[in-house]
């Protein structure tokens, strides 16, 4: 008897654990709304970039739909993630500055530019990356209060995603770099929508590099350049090449702004 009664309880336990951990979920996606579209609109950006990059390779149709509803989803969760950081909209010239520096700007600028664009996998995997990133953060948090033994395998694997992070941005401030000089060409064969898609990227990649919060897009900046510097002064390396990408070097290092801490220095 006592047997059947431990089997008994068991299964009736069981579905009220589920039940709790659904509560759970629910609650933490109530007590903070503008968090919980964030998150949805997150997912379902990483959704249709992964969709993006498999349905580039037979459904041209399909793998524009899903670039656009990319970069619709990125920009609004940007738009949301910038109100919850500096709160209402305010016509000054502080507020104007702080939105200037904010990263959710860049991004909003970002989806803006390229929501029209051609299909480009290096570009559809900047937000698609990032998009992962913070909704794995956000799932993750969630499912740390739920305690069913039947969350534990998607934990494993968020915490997987979690651990490569860094990894992870830095690839994305990789992406930033070589968009520029993709959309450059892009625009020389006739494959760019407009001629100030190049100039706002540029102005996207100027504020990137100035960020006060991530410093991924100038450590990427700053390994490339060593990396050159080590092909180019190798034996092999012609000198007429030489000479030429060190004088493309110089220029960009010119037109490179100053950081945050470098104007506040100044």
């Amino acid at each position: 008897m006592s047997g059947e009664q431990t089997t008994t309880q068991t299964e009736t336990e069981q579905p009220a654990s589920g039940g709790n951990d659904f509560s759970v979920i629910k609650n933490h996606m109530m007590r903070d709304g503008k968090a919980s579209i964030m998150f949805l609109a997150r997912s379902f950006a990483a959704i249709n970039g992964f969709t993006f990059a498999i349905a580039s390779f037979f459904n041209p149709v399909l793998a524009y739909a899903c670039f656009q509803r990319l970069m619709f989803a990125f920009g609004l969760a940007s738009v949301i993630r910038l109100s919850q950081r500096l709160g209402p909209v305010q016509f000054t010239k502080q507020y104007m500055i702080s939105v200037v520096l904010e990263d959710s700007a860049h991004y909003m600028l970002f989806a803006c530019n390229f929501y029209a664009h051609k299909t480009t996998t290096v570009i559809g995997v900047i937000p698609t990356l990032y998009c992962l990133l913070q909704a794995t953060a956000f799932l993750l948090a969630m499912l740390q209060e739920c305690h069913n033994p039947t969350w534990d395998i998607l934990k494993r694997q968020l915490n997987k995603v979690k651990e490569n992070q860094q990894q992870l941005l830095r690839v994305v401030a990789s992406a930033e770099i070589f968009v520029m000089p993709v959309v450059i060409i892009q625009l020389f064969t006739g494959q760019c929508g407009s001629i100030l898609t190049p100039l706002v990227y540029y102005q996207f990649l100027m504020l990137r590099y100035m960020s006060r919060r991530n410093p991924y897009v100038r450590n990427a900046f700053t390994e490339l350049k060593m990396a050159i510097n080590q092909l180019l002064y190798k034996p092999a390396c012609p000198g007429i090449i030489r000479t030429v990408i060190t004088k493309v070097m110089g220029l960009i290092e010119k037109l490179s702004p100053m950081t945050y801490e470098q104007a506040q220095a100044s």
